[in-house]
């Protein structure tokens, strides 16, 4: 395995030497950990590694970064690593795209020398507005492991994004590339748009890379012609549009069952009820954002995200044109749904991408 390489190479403290030891107290990040019958090499790794929100369920330990910071350890480490990306956000009215999820980076086994790694997560992505490109997602990163954001899914009359999008006075229909891209807007008459590739990610060699492309958009003819193309997940690619105008649905996430919900959720920011039921026992993450529907079009519900808490597209049947899509599932990596036309003066904006998150795991037994 190709260790990852730390930002500065340190011991974290003196190695305890011996056999075993039994009920030792110690202080621990300003709290008190109650440590009992652990050998003693154990007994260090405890008290050496530090770093994000820390969970120990059985004989494994978990350090999950919602937010930026730096995780230090003071042993060699062999562990198994989380890192994705923020999600793209959905395009605005009118008919606007899914954006899509943020890429993932995951090593089942690997190697973490002794140091301090700087770990960068994304936070929650800007929806697109009035005629705007959804948002794209931003990076986050394990050392030298660095996940891309998501692309932001476009629109019908697609001005810039709000953020990292195109530069003012662009107007491009193509799905924003991204770890996994965004959902293509419509397109003129017969002519649908593929959005663009989706980006390499750095990382070393065991770690592997997920992401997918975003769905077309209609290609403006009636009547199938005017719906947004569903974002890309890290499970599979967004849907086109579909006959009679509804939104693409998102691309489903992926399983990483070293990370199940009901053991991450203390860790994850309050209110997190929808984040355990979108993650799940089985550790689904990063789907893509649903493309909005026509607004004319029946029924009220809108496309599906992808699963792993990718937003939903907006439904339309008139006269509701300018409901809004959804959020994606904070902490997820999940792209935002997709907008529809709206009915003036009511702007129906895309939903929001998620914030990324990343997680280490190993074993204390």
């Amino acid at each position: 395995m190709a260790p990852i390489k730390s930002t500065e190479s340190r011991t974290g403290g003196k190695l305890l030497r011996g056999g075993r030891s039994t009920d030792v107290t110690s202080d621990i990040d300003g709290g008190r950990t109650e440590i009992s019958g652990r050998r003693e090499d154990n007994l260090t790794t405890l008290l050496t590694v530090s770093g994000g929100t820390k969970i120990e369920s059985g004989n494994d330990r978990y350090h999950v970064f919602t937010t930026p910071g730096t995780f230090t350890t003071g042993v060699e480490l062999t562990a198994e690593v989380l890192v994705i990306g923020g999600g793209g956000s959905g395009a605005g009215a009118a008919y606007g795209a899914g954006g899509g999820a943020g890429g993932v980076l995951h090593a089942p086994s690997t190697s973490i020398a002794k140091g301090r790694y700087v770990v960068a997560v994304s936070g929650q992505g800007y929806e697109g507005g009035w005629y705007n490109t959804g948002g794209d997602g931003d990076d986050s990163s394990f050392g030298d492991a660095i996940a891309k954001g998501g692309g932001g899914g476009t629109g019908y009359l697609n001005g810039p994004a709000v953020r990292r999008g195109p530069t003012a006075g662009t107007f491009s229909r193509k799905g924003r590339a991204g770890g996994s891209s965004g959902g293509s807007g419509v397109a003129q008459p017969g002519s649908p748009v593929s959005p663009d590739p989706v980006l390499p990610q750095p990382a070393p060699s065991d770690y592997t890379p997920y992401g997918n492309l975003g769905g077309a958009g209609g290609d403006g003819s009636a009547p199938a012609g005017y719906a947004g193309g569903g974002g890309g997940g890290a499970g599979a690619v967004g849907t086109d549009a579909g006959s009679g105008n509804p939104g693409g649905p998102g691309g489903a996430g992926r399983a990483f069952p070293g990370f199940p919900a009901p053991v991450i959720a203390p860790a994850i920011p309050s209110p997190n009820t929808a984040w355990i039921s979108a993650v799940g026992p089985t550790g689904i993450f990063a789907g893509g954002g649903g493309g909005g529907n026509y607004y004319t079009i029946a029924p009220t519900t809108g496309s599906s995200g992808g699963t792993g808490g990718g937003g939903g597209g907006a439904p339309g049947a008139a006269p509701n044109g300018a409901q809004a899509a959804e959020d994606a599932i904070r902490f997820t990596g999940s792209g935002g749904g997709g907008g529809n036309y709206p009915s003036y003066p009511l702007v129906s904006h895309g939903g929001k991408g998620a914030d990324g998150i990343v997680i280490v795991k190993y074993s204390v037994a």
